[in-house]
């Protein structure tokens, strides 16, 4: 018998888990914020909504980013919180998302009330070909 059989011949064992590990996989990505595509992202800062916050290291940050946006390190937003317009959505944007999760959570103990992650990170925005300042 394996594992398979197993489960389905014991399916009343085996739900509960399989409800564990679905609402676990929702609450891990959908941790630190929303994920938003570049062109809602970008709708919102055109509207006056929110504002890009890119939390790359300098250096890259240097090389292209987003026009507009700020550059804070996850372990700086303490110290620039003033930097962080109130009333205004943070769009947390990294190289590739995965950091973006953590730091919305950061942002959120320090008082920051909507965050939303740029889906992908700088991967999806080049993917729709959209501009980089350097």
């Amino acid at each position: 018998m394996n594992f398979f059989d197993f489960l389905t011949n014991n399916w009343y064992a085996s739900l509960p888990l399989l409800i564990i590990l679905i609402s676990w996989y929702v609450y891990e990505s959908n941790k630190g914020g929303k994920k938003i595509d570049p062109s809602a992202a970008v709708a919102m800062v055109n509207a006056d909504q929110a504002m890009f916050l890119d939390i790359r290291d300098k250096d890259s940050f240097e090389t292209g980013h987003i026009h507009g946006s700020i550059n804070i390190q996850k372990d700086s937003f303490e110290k620039q919180e003033h930097l962080l317009k109130k009333g205004k959505a943070v769009i947390v944007v990294s190289e590739n998302g995965l950091d973006a999760g953590s730091a919305g959570v950061e942002l959120k103990r320090i008082g920051v009330e909507e965050v939303f992650l740029l889906r992908n990170g700088l991967i999806s925005w080049y993917e729709e070909s959209l501009p980089l300042i350097k």
